[in-house]
C-alpha cells in the first residue's frame, strides 16, 4: 500500500551542527544563480525561479541522504528501483526569492540509462519568514484543494522525501534567508 501523503518528512532529524557546516560551506565559496532546465540546456528564467546555488559533492553527506531516501522509499511503499544519485546542491533564498512550480524530472538527457525518481530537501535553518516548502496531494485534475504546506520543514534539521514527478514549490521568502540542502536520486526507467 503507498504512503497515503505524496511525501515522507522526518521533523528535526538532523542536528543543527549538521546544519550549521552546511550553512558554513553555503558562506564560503561563490554562489551562482540557479537556472531551469528547458529543452536540453538550463536558463536564468527568474520569473520561475529565483535563487543561488552551490554543487556539493561529499561522500558523507550523499550517505547521509541515501539513508533518508532509502527509508523513505521503503516506509511509504513507494519500492522505486534507486541505483545512483546526482551531486547535492546548495540553496539559499533572500526576500523575495522563490521557486514556483516544477518537478524535477526531464533533466534527463537522450543517451542517459537513469532517470530521476525521488528527490530529497533538508531545511538547514528556520530563521526566516515566507519560503514554505508546498507540494501536490495525490489528486486529480479537477480538484480544489491541490496542494499541502509542509510545515515540518520549516524546523531545521527537518528532511522530505517525495516523488520527483510530482509538483512542488518554495514561496517568496519575506525576511531573512532559507537555505536547503538537495538531491535527487535516480534510477532505470519505470515499467
Amino acid at each position: 500500500m503507498l504512503w497515503p501523503y505524496p511525501y515522507y518528512l522526518y521533523e528535526r532529524e538532523l542536528p543543527k551542527n549538521f546544519c550549521n557546516a552546511m550553512l558554513s560551506m553555503f558562506k564560503e565559496h561563490d554562489a551562482e544563480k540557479a537556472g531551469v532546465y528547458r529543452e536540453n540546456k538550463t536558463e536564468i528564467q527568474t520569473e520561475v525561479r529565483n535563487n543561488s546555488i552551490k554543487w556539493i559533492n561529499n561522500s558523507d553527506i550523499i550517505e547521509i541522504m541515501q539513508l533518508y531516501v532509502q527509508k523513505a522509499n521503503e516506509d511509504a511503499g513507494w519500492n522505486f528501483d534507486i541505483t545512483t544519485y546526482e551531486t547535492p546542491q546548495l540553496s539559499c533564498y533572500a526576500p523575495e526569492q522563490f521557486y514556483d512550480w516544477h518537478i524535477d524530472v526531464g533533466v534527463e538527457l537522450p543517451e542517459d540509462t537513469q532517470f530521476r525518481k525521488l528527490s530529497v530537501s533538508i531545511s538547514l535553518n528556520e530563521d526566516y519568514k515566507g519560503g514554505d516548502f508546498e507540494i501536490e496531494h495525490w489528486c486529480a485534475p479537477d480538484i480544489t484543494n491541490r496542494k499541502t504546506n509542509i510545515k515540518g520543514m520549516r524546523e531545521t534539521g527537518s528532511i522530505v522525501v517525495f516523488p520527483s514527478f510530482l509538483h512542488h514549490r518554495v514561496t517568496p521568502v519575506t525576511t531573512g534567508k532559507r537555505y536547503s540542502l538537495v538531491c535527487w536520486f535516480r534510477g532505470p526507467p519505470f515499467k
